[in-house]
């Protein structure tokens, strides 16, 4: 299958509410400069095509939808007036026609049986991916996007948008998952640029010079400077994605310190040179997956780092259980730890009660306090949550701790790093919810360590403290 964009600025008008309407797709060459009579001979795309070799040297965009466009593929469109992008499936019964009541807004050419759906509530540009918001700025009416994860998560999309009453197709989910290998093939290579200068930025303070990113030159992305050193010494990088070698001769020349970092390649003679540093691609990808970093990561990076958790979560979500590591919100009250444990219930307040929502009866509520870690695991007992005023709590069986007091600053934790190492894997923190979600496996094993935690701090697990 293909993803495709579709421009709908036809003839000065944007025909994305029509497209919306008639849920069709929709473009130019409508043959506006024959008469009615002379375009009412059309009835198959080769009677089309006859008339319009006779007024465009080219018509390739309409060749393209009808010939290129396949059942099965995904189409994205923008309305103008509103910014909103929206996405849609051709199916089998989707089918070219040439409708005179459009020739006027030069909108005749069409797909028929194309239903169309907001990309998310709000389906502005913050809303999807930098890929597909680039795709609208310049070239033909329709086009293929053919960028990195682009069709593994419009498949995800439209799986989630879609009304099943229309449209009972769904597409398998990708086979990603939150790691180092995946994250980097979502990537674009200028996604990969910005994480390495932002990183330099946050280790050493080097700022970036943007005029300089804009030069062509083979041996470096862009020039940083260090704000600390008087005598302006120049950061080159060079950046490569995917199994690229880098050699460190190629760049013991330019007068500066440089970074070279290859996502999946090598570095040849890293130790040669003094002024040629090697940036570490695992490094760099846990700067970019870090709670902390994460107001000076960018938006397109972040988003596919939410992707890949979302299509973990997406495989957990019928199965009999998962575990969810939930964010106790102390900056929001440093005494609802303490009144959630002891109350037997996983609570969200304001803004944050929609996560709630996510729990599922039998799945495992881990409550991960900021700063520390897990520091208690429950189970969901009730079918359906319950909210109170601006509380919004599910009841929970604890575990750990089974006897409390209330003293939540006694209670032992397992650090973010403690769970990493125990699960053999990462996870995005920045959020109330921790994703992506746990197996009941994994939650079997952060149980086993944070009772090990209780026994070495209390001497045995069945304690009151």
């Amino acid at each position: 299958m293909a993803v495709w964009r579709l421009q709908v600025n036809t003839g000065g008008t944007n025909a994305a509410n029509y497209c919306l309407k008639n849920h069709v797709a929709a473009m130019g060459w409508s043959l506006r400069e024959l008469t009615q009579a002379e375009r009412s001979g059309i009835h198959t795309f080769l009677d089309y095509c006859k008339l319009a070799r006779t007024q465009y040297k080219s018509f390739d965009s309409v060749c393209r939808m009808v010939e290129d466009v396949k059942e099965g593929d995904l189409l994205w469109m923008r309305s103008r007036n509103e910014g909103k992008y929206y996405i849609a499936r051709v199916k089998a019964n989707s089918t070219w026609v040439f409708r005179e009541d459009a020739v006027q807004m030069d909108a005749a050419n069409q797909l028929t049986n194309i239903d169309w759906y907001p990309a998310t509530d709000k389906a502005d540009e913050e809303s999807v991916p930098g890929a597909v918001a680039t795709s609208f700025i310049k070239g033909s009416t329709i086009q293929r996007i053919k960028k990195n994860g682009v069709e593994e998560y419009s498949q995800m999309l439209y799986n989630r948008v879609h009304d099943s009453a229309l449209d009972l197709f769904n597409y398998p989910d990708p086979a990603l998952s939150l790691c180092e290998k995946h994250f980097y093939s979502l990537l674009q290579p200028e996604d990969v640029e910005d994480l390495l200068a932002l990183w330099l930025y946050d280790t050493k303070g080097y700022v970036c010079i943007p005029s300089t990113n804009k030069i062509a030159t083979p041996k470096y992305e862009c020039v940083l400077v260090d704000p600390n050193d008087l005598n302006r010494k120049h950061i080159y990088i060079q950046v490569k994605k995917g199994d690229v070698d880098l050699n460190t001769d190629d760049y013991s020349s330019l007068n500066g310190e440089v970074y070279l970092l290859t996502t999946d390649g090598n570095v040849q003679n890293a130790q040669k040179y003094s002024n040629v540093k090697v940036a570490d691609p695992t490094v760099i990808y846990e700067f970019a997956i870090n709670p902390d970093k994460s107001h000076i990561i960018p938006e397109n990076v972040l988003y596919w780092v939410k992707f890949l958790t979302e299509i973990e979560n997406n495989r957990l979500k019928f199965s009999a259980c998962k575990g969810i590591m939930f964010d106790t919100n102390i900056s929001y009250s440093d005494t609802d730890e303490s009144e959630m444990i002891l109350g037997n219930k996983i609570a969200a307040y304001g803004d944050a009660k929609r996560y709630i929502d996510s729990f599922r009866k039998d799945d495992y509520a881990l409550f991960y306090s900021k700063g520390r870690g897990i520091i208690a695991v429950g189970q969901i007992v009730t079918d359906t949550p319950t909210e109170v005023g601006n509380e919004k709590y599910h009841s929970v069986r604890m575990i750990v701790p089974e006897n409390f007091n209330g003293d939540v600053k006694a209670l032992p934790a397992l650090s973010p790093n403690e769970i990493k190492t125990i699960l053999k894997r990462n996870f995005y923190w920045a959020s109330t919810i921790k994703t992506p979600f746990l197996t009941g496996v994994q939650v079997e094993m952060l149980i086993r360590e944070l009772k090990k935690k209780h026994i070495s701090a209390f001497g045995k697990y069945k304690i009151e403290y």
